[in-house]
């Protein structure tokens, strides 16, 4: 789970126990299940704020990130609320501050709904919806590669493992020789 504890965030996301109990795989194509049409619109627009794109990276909505929050979710009834409460606040504030969707303003007027959202309007949804933005982004095999190529950092090391070599049972020969060190209790 991908914590963001930045100055000026708020404090930790109260919903992460909630959050750090559910799985969700990487490959989530299908539909949602959870949000309608416009929401999930909304919030494939609020990720591309979180995480935009450039040439050599993909941007969290260019991912599987919306069908992934969708899946916690689910998962995860208790969070729903927050969840659509959050992309409603969203909606909402651009409506009033602009008179349209959030999804039809640029990045500029974009970000300074979500930096009000993050301080003001729904923080515990702005915090939940910002780690797993996170967590899906840097879950996504596409993203994994870049860091790879980059970095020659293997992400799927620390989830998967990686294979050691076998243990040279030969040096525990000297430790089976001394004595225990323990005592026998009658009890």
């Amino acid at each position: 789970m991908a914590f963001d504890h930045r100055d000026g965030a708020s404090g930790p996301n109260p919903y992460a126990p909630q959050m750090g109990r559910t799985f969700a795989p990487l490959d989530l194509s299908g539909p949602l299940t959870v949000l309608d049409p416009a929401r999930a619109t909304t919030l494939t627009a609020w990720v591309a704020r979180l995480i935009p794109g450039n040439a050599d990276w993909p941007s969290a909505a260019d991912l599987d990130t919306v069908n992934y929050i969708d899946e916690i979710v689910r998962q995860a009834p208790t969070l729903r609320p927050v969840l659509i409460g959050g992309i409603d606040a969203v909606d909402s504030t651009a409506r009033s501050r602009d008179g349209r969707p959030f999804v039809d303003l640029d990045a500029d007027r974009q970000t300074a709904i979500l930096r009000d959202i993050e301080a003001t309007g729904a923080p515990a949804a702005f915090s939940m919806v910002l780690e797993l933005c996170y967590e899906a982004y840097y879950r996504a095999p596409r993203v994994q590669r870049i860091v790879a190529q980059r970095t020659g950092f293997e992400v799927r090391n620390t989830v998967d493992g990686k294979p050691m070599k076998p243990f040279p049972v030969e040096r525990l020969a000297t430790v089976r020789t001394r004595p225990d060190h323990f005592r026998s209790v009658n009890a």
